[in-house]
């Protein structure tokens, strides 16, 4: 079954903000901009994508014909549409020539007559305008592969999905056209903030609603789990996957790309293949642990794009300041977690200058000296990476050395995308993705177990999401050291790459969806616990992904810090009493857990 998109576009007939506005609420997305009259880049700065015919309008595409294609000669072909000229030698020539991905077509009787291997090889998407839903029909059982629409509203594009029985879907005239590595290359500055402010990972038109990961507001809701538009959506492909799911075969790397693209329908199949296996490995259990995050400092050296919570020494002007805590309030802080019922602390900062491999042992051995029955849950593979260099010694041996000190597991955070291609421009000095699987590994060869986390909807794409997910059920395959998968969606606020204009912000609502429900099915058998976010998703949130395969709701925290300095303001705790009648009114029984998910109390007893 094949895939059909469509593109709301019209003429631009002014460019005061009235005119500009009402478009924007009737979901145009580009205009056709042909007179120099208009202020093009106010027109771009209101959100709107624009092609043009003229070479001196500078549009985000261009039309072009058999006679102003030389006009374009230092353009890339991939930001040109041609119009066909209902000459099949000469538009056949122009297109495998040229590699222009997208033609533009007037007559459909000349598609029709377009019946050669030789242009059909060309895999080139032919676009045409659709006014009615009968016309759209027609155009897509000829060949059309793009609609473009003027005046069409919601409904008439709920109504064409249902018929038209293809994969229907919205995009803009940059995107999925253009990968992220290729817009960042080829648009300009504002017009790539433009291009990632306008998509979803995926490269589909973004949904414009208020909602994001980290503001308190609750999720969007159709009365479904998932938000897509159009809400319908079928594919032959998608469908098979999951039928191959629910008979037992474990997901492919092949098949998880595929699934990640799913839409409307499709994602609430997902999600109910997700809960029924949640279900077989949880029963009707969600759990959670009482603990207390510490963040030693948030001073850091390292220069992660995505990061609001570390602060240079410089940073004064910003909203919080730098700050540095002393071994001795660590532990004064485990003390007080531990006095409200915490059985874990966990620890983590940013890479202080000043710090060495000791910082971490001389922390453990004194809140171990204190506490001798704290789970302490501590530091990321960055820690350990960068310990050990400093210090000279290995990796398994300064990992053997923090066991004996006293530390249980590590935290899996460090990980945000798991490929290299993405970190290069997320966090250049990180760690890579393999050394951050080869502490992993290390870890689990001394039983110290750990977590594993993903955070996504900034630079990534579908392949680096499959990637991900892959180094890590590979690892877990040979170790069986990872306790849980914990999804982190974006939170782009206070995020230095999105203030720059470098990043999207933050995932849609589908595709929370989806890695959750995603990682549930993928890691079964596997990885048994699946966590969502409160600090970054709220209870809103929560409530829907306990319907897509999430069983654990991680910590009550006590002092969350990293995720507010993005932006987040879901809060820095949740009591038990909170989180147990949260669980209850979902018909969920509350458990208290601890680290390593053993049990330690239910909800009969978590009053007490």
């Amino acid at each position: 079954m094949k895939s059909v998109s469509f593109l709301r576009i019209r003429p631009c007939n002014s460019d005061n903000d009235l005119y500009l506005n009402s478009r924007k609420k009737e979901y145009t997305s580009s205009f056709i901009v042909n007179e120099l009259i208009f202020d093009i880049l106010k027109i771009h700065q209101k959100g709107f994508q624009t092609v043009s015919q003229s070479v001196e309008i500078d549009s985000f595409v261009w039309l072009v014909n058999k006679e102003t294609i030389d006009q374009f000669s230092s353009t890339n072909r991939k930001l040109l549409i041609y119009q066909m000229s209902n000459n099949e030698q000469i538009d056949y020539e122009i297109l495998s020539r040229e590699k222009i991905p997208y033609a533009l077509i007037g007559n459909v009787q000349y598609l029709k007559t377009i019946t050669t291997p030789s242009f059909q090889s060309l895999k080139t998407n032919i676009s045409s305008y659709a006014d009615t839903i009968e016309q759209a029909l027609e155009l897509i059982s000829f060949g059309v592969t793009d609609l473009w629409l003027r005046d069409w509203n919601n409904d008439d594009i709920e109504k064409l999905s249902f018929k038209a029985n293809c994969n229907l879907f919205e995009r803009t005239l940059t995107s999925p056209l253009l990968e992220i590595n290729e817009a960042r290359k080829i648009l300009a500055k504002d017009k790539f903030t433009s291009y990632l402010n306008s998509r979803d990972v995926r490269g589909y038109k973004r949904k414009e609603v208020d909602w994001a990961p980290g503001k308190d507001l609750s999720v969007p809701t159709n009365g479904k789990v998932s938000m897509s538009f159009p809400s319908s959506s079928y594919s032959d492909g998608v469908s098979a996957i999951i039928c191959s799911i629910k008979n037992g075969v474990e997901l492919s790397d092949v098949d998880l790309h595929k699934l990640f693209y799913a839409q409307g329908s499709l994602i609430d199949e997902i999600a109910l293949v997700a809960n029924n296996i949640r279900k077989e490995v949880n029963g009707e259990e969600v759990s959670f642990v009482i603990n207390r995050n510490i963040n030693y400092t948030n001073q850091c050296y390292y220069k992660c794009g995505f990061c609001g919570f570390s602060k240079g020494p410089q940073s004064l002007s910003l909203r919080e300041k730098p700050y540095l805590l002393s071994i001795e309030e660590v532990v004064d802080r485990s003390i007080e977690a531990v006095e409200k019922g915490a059985t874990e602390v966990c620890l983590q900062g940013g890479i202080h200058p000043e710090y060495t491999g000791n910082f971490y042992l001389n922390l453990i051995k004194e809140i171990r000296l204190k506490l001798p029955d704290l789970h302490i849950h501590g530091f990321t593979p960055l820690e350990i990476w960068q310990g050990a260099e400093t210090i000279e010694l290995s990796v398994i041996d300064y990992l053997e050395q923090l066991k004996e000190a006293g530390l249980n597991t590590l935290p899996g955070t460090a990980a945000e995308i798991l490929d290299d291609r993405i970190r290069e421009f997320l966090c250049p000095d990180k760690i890579t993705s393999s050394q951050w699987g080869f502490v992993m590994e290390q870890a689990h060869s001394l039983d110290i177990k750990s977590t594993a986390t993903i955070m996504f909807g900034h630079v990534d794409d579908v392949s680096s999401w499959v990637n991900h997910f892959s180094l890590i059920r590979n690892i877990q395959k040979k170790t069986g050291g990872f306790t849980e998968i914990v999804p982190l969606p974006f939170v782009h606020m206070g995020a230095p790459i999105y203030i720059k204009g470098k990043s999207m912000p933050g995932p849609t609502w589908d595709e929370v969806v989806l890695i959750h429900s995603l990682a549930r099915i993928y890691f079964n058998g596997y990885i048994d616990n699946i966590q969502a976010s409160w600090v970054k998703l709220g209870l809103s949130g929560v409530d829907k992904l306990l319907n897509s395969g999430v069983n654990d709701l991680g910590g009550t925290l006590m002092n969350e810090n990293i995720s507010r300095a993005a932006g987040a303001v879901h809060g820095q705790e949740l009591d038990k009493d909170s989180f147990s009648e949260f669980i209850f009114s979902k018909g969920r029984t509350p458990v208290i857990r601890d680290t390593l998910y053993r049990k330690i109390k239910t909800y009969s007893e978590t009053k007490s």
